[in-house]
């Protein structure tokens, strides 16, 4: 009986932490999302959490639509090997959020680099995406 109730314990636990994850969270999610499915070229990743009006401007100053910015990385070899955030702050507008931080990007090719992004995600039905994004080369010390 005992274990019955530990179980049901956890089950509760489980269930309250659950529902706990608030906008912030699956801003998140969204930004891990498409960062996901751009390493792995998956097209429908990038679908799924990148805006339809999505404006992509790189560090570089090239600007892509969505269609762009998903031909781009699922085409030839692989773009990206990892990405890995850190300073991230996350900012919430009612169905708009903005998130800030920091990008050590390593290419699968070339030397790594950092960025510094700003990045726009908005609410559309009840999933977040990612519609505007900036990045800034971080100089190298």
């Amino acid at each position: 009986m005992r274990r019955k109730a530990a179980f049901s314990a956890l089950f509760v636990i489980l269930g309250i932490s659950t529902f706990a994850a608030g906008p912030a969270d699956r801003v998140r999610e969204a930004s891990a999302g498409w960062r996901d499915g751009a390493i792995k070229q998956d097209k429908a990743a990038l679908e799924k959490w990148l805006a339809d009006d999505l404006i992509y401007l790189h560090s570089s100053g090239l600007t892509q639509s969505k269609a762009e910015y998903i031909a781009s990385v699922t085409s030839g070899p692989s773009h990206y090997q990892s990405f890995h955030e850190s300073g991230t702050r996350i900012s919430l507008y009612g169905n708009a959020a903005v998130l800030t931080g920091l990008e050590d990007v390593t290419p699968a090719q070339g030397d790594p680099y950092r960025v510094r992004t700003l990045e726009v995600y908005v609410q559309n039905m009840g999933r977040w995406q990612l519609a505007a994004h900036q990045s800034t080369r971080v100089p190298q010390k």
